[in-house]
């Protein structure tokens, strides 16, 4: 075909592609013009998933009659008028298309009434590109039907209804996010789906935060307020307990814009590398704010991308602050936290109103470190004497002993460690433990897990992971590119104690091994290692969170397991290890590694006082 030029209606529809994926789009399109236009109020309406039937309805600032006929031409906008505009942008449209974008593609019906005229106006491209008057209430009211009914091969590409109301869900709740000050209404089929009034202060903005992302959210997050260099990061992050299995509780905001960047995003996963693993992803809602010459927003069609000038300042700032918040929780207590716990049947009298029994004295752990303890805890290490260690059958289950014996609990509780003494042992699970405070009860896996992590971290920093080598060396039945890694990721797997030599096209040999894992399965730890490096990527960043993963499952494969009898002072020299790991509040898959009820809360269950 010859070189020719198009016609209007086509570029409108190739420009449509860009614009109009699904009915979400135009939800966020219309939504952020009412947003600009100064709304506080914002309805959403929408039938059959957006498909058949969406309606928007503001009360901003309106269009005047004499201009609808440009609001709905392409390229036509209010927003910038120079380069020089368009590089310290601060609205969220500024291309003046997406009117006109979507008028190509359904039927469009735009109604405003500027505040203080006496009547509304309104146009339909798709009848007449004049604007007649109308009935409405000083705003502007966008009504888009039969979404693609003229383009059938764009239609057929749309999901059902239940599918594409989802994705609207999910692009109401990031618009709602960004503006704390608005009201926001969305309604299905009719029925009201949410209703978020505008945030008057701090308490009623975490709430809607909460809203969004989870009533459990509240419970766990944590407050994020940093400057620094020109830059401010403030928000919500969630404690590793609220990890999830997929990133979709994680928003972010640039200048009140909802993003996504893989910087930005990058930089808070890297903030939890220590304190997540297996894949598990934070929630957050995050609003970073600066310079608007400093960002470029006309780097995506869709404008959900942009592009940071200092993109190591902002990935360094972003991450030190994440890093910072999620260490002063570390650091201190978790607010309590009320659990529901029954009484014994027949306790209570049933027909006496009673109080319930919620000890709200339950805490869940945090780093427990306490000035004035170190000299208390250095004779207290949670380690495998060597006697042991060379029995045989004892990988599974070794055997655990300390240097000194623990002794018991001093007669001054003000010299009580944070996490106070052992008492028992929960089904050779949990450990009992008595503090100043009350009870604290450990899960003894998840927290050697933590121990031993930090351990390794500390050795390998130092380039002190102890190998120990096999008296019989083992071969090891691999795939010709994992035997490649071993080959050109020798010194590498010499880092964290595995001396491996390629042995043959598909074959390696494993001569020594971490001595933290000479009584476990290593063959299989081996296997893991030589899989991660052989999937991973080749960047600097990449080796780290694969080194780091790598010491995680280590920590995991050594740390003690369920149903191994600890003696007591085994128990107290873990609680004193703990007390001097960072992180210990949680396993390296973000569990909690330990809880502490006060005696207040127990007081409260057995109604003592009452």
């Amino acid at each position: 075909m010859p070189i020719q030029l198009l016609d209007d209606r086509l570029i409108s529809q190739i420009a449509a592609g860009e614009v109009v994926e699904r009915p979400a789009s135009i939800i966020k399109e219309l939504v952020e013009n009412s947003l600009d236009a100064g709304a506080s109020r914002i309805a959403v309406d929408v039938e059959e998933g957006g498909l058949r039937r969406i309606l928007i309805e503001d009360d901003g600032s309106g269009v005047s009659a004499d201009e609808l006929p440009l609001a709905v031409a392409r390229h036509a906008t209010s927003k910038i008028d120079s380069l020089d505009a368009l590089e310290s942008v601060a609205s969220l449209g500024f291309r003046g298309e997406a009117l006109a974008s979507i008028a190509s593609v359904a039927e469009l019906t735009l109604t405003s009434r500027v505040v203080g005229a006496d009547r509304a106006y309104a146009i339909s491209p798709h009848i007449d590109t004049r604007a007649r008057p109308a009935a409405g209430a000083p705003g502007t009211r966008v009504e888009v039907r039969e979404l693609f009914a003229r383009i059938p091969a764009r239609r057929k590409f749309l999901r059902a209804p239940p599918t594409e109301f989802k994705h609207i869900r999910q692009a109401f709740n990031q618009l709602a996010l960004s503006r704390f000050d608005v009201t926001f209404t969305l309604r299905h089929g009719g029925v009201e789906s949410a209703a978020l009034g505008a945030c008057r202060d701090a308490e009623a903005r975490k709430r809607r935060v909460a809203h969004v992302l989870g009533g459990e959210f509240d419970d766990h997050a944590v407050v994020v307020d940093e400057s620094a260099a020109g830059l401010r990061l403030t928000g919500w992050i969630a404690t590793p307990g609220f990890s999830r299995g997929q990133a979709d509780r994680q928003y972010s905001f640039v200048n009140g814009r909802p993003i996504r960047d893989k910087v930005f995003n990058h930089a808070v996963r890297l903030a939890y590398r220590d304190l997540l693993h297996n894949q598990r992803h934070p929630a957050y809602a995050l609003y970073l704010t600066l310079d608007p010459r400093q960002v470029d927003v006309n780097a995506h069609p869709a404008k959900a991308e942009v592009r940071f000038r200092q993109s190591r300042l902002v990935h360094d700032f972003v991450f030190r602050s994440v890093s910072r918040a999620l260490a002063a929780v570390e650091a201190r207590p978790h607010e309590a936290r009320t659990v529901e716990l029954a009484p014994a049947p027949g306790a209570v009298d049933s027909s006496t109103p009673q109080r319930p029994m919620t000890p709200r004295g339950l805490h869940f752990g945090t780093q427990p470190a306490r000035p004035g303890l170190a000299e208390t805890a250095a004779s207290y290490r949670f380690q495998q004497p060597a006697s042991q260690a060379a029995a045989p059958g004892n990988r599974d289950t070794p055997a655990r002993g300390v240097e000194t014996p623990a002794p018991g609990a001093p007669a001054d509780e003000a010299e009580t460690p944070p996490l106070g003494y052992a008492i028992g042992q929960l089904h050779d699970i949990y450990i009992l433990a008595q503090n100043a405070e009350g009870l604290v009860l450990v899960d003894m896996h998840a927290a050697h897990e933590r121990v031993l992590y930090e351990q390794l971290k500390a050795e390998f920093s130092a380039g002190r992971i102890q190998c120990k080598r096999l008296l019989v060396p083992e071969t090891l039945s691999l795939s010709e590119s994992e035997a490649a890694v071993v080959e050109h990721r020798a010194e590498l797997l010499a880092e964290v104690g595995f001396e491996l030599g390629r042995s043959g096209p598909t074959s390696a040999m494993l001569r020594g091994v971490p001595a933290l894992l000479a009584d476990r399965d290593y063959l299989a730890v081996a296997r893991d290692v030589i899989a991660e490096l052989d999937g991973g990527p080749r960047g600097a960043d990449a080796v780290r969170d694969i080194l780091d993963d790598i010491l995680a499952d280590m920590g995991c494969k050594a740390a003690v397991k369920a149903g191994r009898r600890l003696t007591i002072a085994e128990m107290n020299a873990l609680l004193r290890d703990m007390e001097h790991t960072d992180r210990a509040g949680h396993c390296n898959h973000g569990r909690p590694s330990w809880v502490s009820v006060d005696r207040a809360g127990l007081d409260r269950l057995f109604m003592r006082g009452q």
